[in-house]
């Protein structure tokens, strides 16, 4: 029996085998400190970009600091339009009393609340113009004639009591009564409709001859309508009719009565193309 001698061949490597291997270790000896490095780097990045940041916060708030401080912003001027019961002074008053007076500061809703409660004021607006300049703008109350509300009190062209008045307010107005001091005040729907048809009968008579010659105009919810003149105290009595039919009929009667005798007293034109004259009650 022939005996072979057994033995162990080792198995030959694959063709580039070897290289790859090599160049992995070398890859990975070479690539720890790249890594490292972009690491670093990106870091680095960070860090400027947290200190970029941070001088543009402290730029911003210095810069801030500056505008609401700096006396070129500083109030000087106040363009106020031109008007009759609101004086510029009044304005100043409430402009200095809103804050520092720098203009980044003053508080223009603030300042237009403030005017809003002028009895005067109807409607306000106020708006900054930099460098130092404010602009408000007025819409001021109209009075038509007087109410007494216990006291006198100016009405304004809707019918609201907006002032009382005192004693160095001019009373040249005619007074519109026969409405009472709590329907007034609590807005009541039907002596709001009364009281504005009073007004616009006033505003007809005394657009037409009875021009500065309106004392009162009463309302009464059964007699209807009275309009009483200044100068003879003449009651004209037109009754419930509409408000332009009676300014017609006023404006139709008052030639006549001029031409009477007894120019005074009770004129009742409820009857159409009639004036009945009696005296006064």
């Amino acid at each position: 029996m022939i005996e072979y001698r057994a033995y162990h061949k080792t198995r030959p490597a694959k063709r580039g085998s070897a290289g790859r291997a090599v160049r992995k270790k070398e890859k990975a000896r070479a690539g720890a400190p790249k890594s490292s490095w972009g690491r670093m780097r990106m870091i680095a990045w960070i860090a400027a970009g947290l200190l970029a940041i941070g001088s543009t916060g402290v730029a911003f708030a210095s810069a801030y600091s500056w505008l609401t401080r700096s006396s070129l912003f500083t109030v000087r001027t106040v363009d106020m339009n031109r008007c009759e019961y609101v004086s510029l002074e009044e304005v100043w008053a409430i402009v200095r009393g809103g804050g520092s007076g720098i203009l980044w500061s003053v508080p223009s809703n603030v300042i237009a609340r403030r005017l809003s409660a002028h009895p005067w004021v109807r409607s306000v607006s106020v708006r900054k113009s930099f460098p130092d300049r404010l602009v408000v703008r007025i819409q001021e109350r109209t009075p038509v004639a007087m109410v007494n509300l216990d006291v006198l009190h100016y009405l304004d062209e809707e019918g609201r009591p907006f002032k009382r008045l005192t004693a160095y307010d001019p009373k040249n107005l005619a007074i519109v009564t026969g409405f009472s001091r709590e329907e007034i005040l609590r807005k009541d729907p039907v002596t709001m409709r009364n009281l504005q048809k009073t007004l616009d009968l006033l505003r007809g008579v005394e657009a037409g001859s009875l021009r500065q010659n309106v004392s009162e105009v009463h309302f009464d919810a059964q007699d209807g309508y009275t309009v009483v003149t200044r100068d003879a105290g003449l009651q004209l009595k037109v009754g419930t009719m509409d408000v332009k039919e009676a300014i017609r009929r006023i404006e139709t009667a008052m030639p006549k009565i001029s031409g009477m005798t007894r120019s005074s007293g009770i004129a009742d034109l409820k009857t159409e193309g009639r004036v009945f004259m009696r005296s006064g009650e």
